[in-house]
């Protein structure tokens, strides 16, 4: 704790302030940091707290914010690697005329590869969205907070959640209806995530209420094309994804493989034809009325899942 200086704060988290810091190393080195802190010191707190850092110390790759320690003294905390440029959702709402196509798909492919890990380890996230992703630099974006995260069980390929709040306009209909949460529930979430990036910071079903929200998934409604310069296959990659059916939907190895290859003919593309994308064609296709479909095509409410458990651990002090 006393090698850590904070210096002014990030904003507020689920558990308290999130500050910016420096950590200084035993070599004399200082690092760039973002300190969590907790607010509430009871126990039951505390341990939901720590449970990001339990989730977080067991993953280690290029696009996941990774965990540099914790102080489980009170008050307790997390000390992670800094993102410097903040939120994905704030940087894009910001930097709307800074961005090419190929830059959006870089991120979507990034992201991609972190969830692949994720599903790799066993790990749901449950919670993914551009406000839940940081940006390093404007080349390089970082899946970060783990608080929802849980792992499956050997014998068990779904988490059943039992309370607390959850982010409905960007979760799948199994998960909404059945608090029922797979590696295919968190690529419906990724989908929604791509297409907030696509639309640089457009909020999903924005102005309809969380109810309403659940009725027009139940009968088909998905979000739109995300702008014109949207390519077709991308598009169709995101209604895939959005299929009701989990079964139906791409796995994130499929995933960050289809979006690899648009990032490379994109990256084609600009050379032969480079531009910046037009903020009014993100608008004016993301404010169009959203895609319905044919009364043939309402899908099914799913079947009742049966119930299960979760082995969950804790952070050892």
């Amino acid at each position: 704790r006393k090698q850590i200086q904070m210096i002014d704060s990030l904003g507020n988290g689920q558990f308290g302030e999130v500050y910016r810091g420096i950590l200084r190393t035993d070599q004399q080195l200082e690092i760039n940091i973002a300190i969590k802190t907790c607010k509430l010191q009871d126990s039951a707190t505390t341990d939901a707290f720590l449970d990001e850092a339990y989730v977080m110390q067991k993953f280690e790759h290029p696009h996941i914010i990774k965990l540099i320690g914790v102080c489980t003294e009170q008050p307790v905390l997390l000390i992670m690697e800094l993102a410097r440029l903040g939120e994905l959702r704030t940087y894009l709402v910001a930097n709307r005329t800074d961005f090419d196509l190929v830059t959006l798909v870089l991120y979507c492919h990034q992201l991609a590869s972190a969830l692949s890990y994720l599903e790799s380890k066993k790990f749901v996230h449950r919670d993914i969205a551009a406000r839940n992703v940081l940006v390093s630099n404007h080349e390089s974006v970082k899946l970060a907070d783990f608080g929802l995260s849980r792992q499956l069980t050997l014998d068990n390929s779904y988490y059943k959640a039992s309370k607390g709040k959850l982010p409905i306009k960007w979760m799948a209909p199994e998960s909404i209806n059945f608090r029922r949460f797979t590696h295919l529930s968190d690529v419906w979430m990724f989908a929604v995530c791509m297409w907030e990036i696509l639309t640089m910071g457009r909020k999903p079903f924005q102005g309809i209420a969380n109810t309403d929200v659940i009725d027009q998934i139940e009968n088909g409604v998905r979000l739109p094309l995300p702008g014109t310069y949207c390519p077709p296959r991308l598009y169709t990659l995101l209604q895939q994804c959005w299929s009701y059916e989990p079964t139906n939907r791409p796995n994130f190895i499929e995933i960050e493989s289809r979006l690899k290859t648009i990032l490379n003919d994109e990256r084609t593309n600009i050379h032969l034809k480079p531009e910046k994308i037009s903020l009014a064609s993100s608008t004016e296709s993301a404010a169009s009325t959203i895609v319905l479909p044919s009364d043939d095509n309402v899908p099914p409410k799913p079947a009742l899942p049966s119930k299960t458990g979760f082995i969950g651990s804790r952070l050892q002090s």
